[in-house]
């Protein structure tokens, strides 16, 4: 009896402290809590794989440019080797076309149709791609507004739709360079006929120059398009070299190394030297915008205060720090509001403050 006693108090307790935040939320400018916090960074690999150097420990200060961590790139250089050698061989393939030319004369009409074909054939597969892409963003994208329903009625966490939105600006910006892409094999195709055409309308012997151009361009093509994809390579193996964005100290390290680390995943947090930031939480539903006056007053026996101003409000919904919520096991949801680090007071890194907004800002 006593347990459901007891059972029943603590649920009208969390009824109750309900009922004051939203009651504050309607009110417009209601009264926050708030802490300062510092400059923060989440450091994360370019592309997935396996981190096989991790050079830092929490605790440790950085500079900026330094090296944290290294991916695997043994499979990256095992591939430059190997095109290296391509390469080679097709700077080599110009010169030996030219003296087969000179003996046995210019190429036949079917080698410059071969290459209308294959331009033809990439354009194609290049068009499928795309369209097999941005259906795949259209349906991330979905996804997505899912989960931020689902984060709204507090079923599931706001760092799944950071992952999501992670993944969706990558696809995006790879969806959004399938058209130059495709143009520039378009290009390859149209330049492939306009050779073609010309042969059919000169048939000239090997010795006339454009002859020889036209036979050669191919080789030429494929020599490009050999160092284009070294040169990828080499800034994939330069990608994988993760280092600090700015100066500061390690605070989190969530990997080892021999792990693997997730494209756009986090694994070592930052927080850096430059200026920290004063985060109030409000109510989702509180009327707020850049421009309110505020007040942040300390929890100290004097009390201080130090006027401030809303710089943002956040779009999202997220769950507050525990520190802040009215009932301990009872979780609370709300708007992060990012204000000015008031002038004249001293502040350090963590300390929470009460905030009283006294306007509600332009719109």
């Amino acid at each position: 009896m006593v347990s459901r006693q007891l059972v029943s108090v603590l649920v009208w307790m969390a009824s109750a402290a309900g009922a004051v935040w939203l009651a504050r939320g309607d009110a417009g400018v209601a009264d926050a809590p708030a802490q300062i916090v510092p400059q923060e960074f989440r450091v994360a690999a370019a592309e997935t794989g396996r981190l096989a150097e991790l050079r830092v420990v929490v605790g440790q200060r950085v500079r900026a440019g330094e090296l944290l961590a290294r991916l695997d790139t043994s499979v990256l250089e095992r591939e430059i080797a190997m095109g290296e050698a391509h390469l080679r061989q097709l700077r080599s393939e110009p010169g030996a076309s030219v003296a087969v030319m000179s003996s046995d004369g210019y190429a036949s009409e079917r080698s410059f149709q071969a290459d209308v074909e294959s331009a033809a054939g990439q354009l194609e597969t290049a068009r499928a791609a795309q369209a097999q892409q941005a259906s795949e963003l259209a349906a991330l994208r979905e996804e997505i507004g899912r989960q931020r329903r689902l984060v709204r009625e507090g079923l599931t966490r706001a760092d799944r739709v950071e992952e999501l939105e992670v993944r969706a600006r990558s696809m995006t910006e790879t969806v959004a360079a399938w058209p130059a892409r495709i143009e520039a094999i378009a290009a390859r195709q149209r330049a492939a006929e306009a050779r073609l055409t010309e042969w059919r309308a000169e048939h000239k012997t090997s010795s006339a120059p454009l002859a020889r151009d036209a036979r050669l361009q191919p080789l030429r093509d494929r020599v490009a398009e050999q160092t284009e994809a070294l040169r990828v390579l080499r800034a994939r193996v330069e990608a994988a070299r993760i280092v600090a964005p700015e100066a500061g100290e390690i605070v989190t390290v969530l990997a080892r190394s021999g792990d693997v680390a997730t494209a756009g995943i986090p694994f070592v947090v930052l927080h850096g030297t430059g200026p920290r930031m004063l985060v109030a939480y409000v109510n989702e539903r509180a009327q707020l915008a850049a421009g309110a006056q505020a007040v942040a007053r300390r929890r100290t026996p004097g009390r201080e205060e130090l006027p401030t101003t809303v710089r943002r409000v956040a779009d999202a919904v997220v769950q507050i720090p525990p520190r802040f919520w009215l009932m301990p096991t009872l979780p609370q949801w709300g708007r992060e509001v990012y204000l000015e680090l008031p002038a004249g007071g001293v502040l350090d890194a963590g300390e929470a403050v009460d905030v009283k907004f006294l306007t509600g800002g332009g719109r």
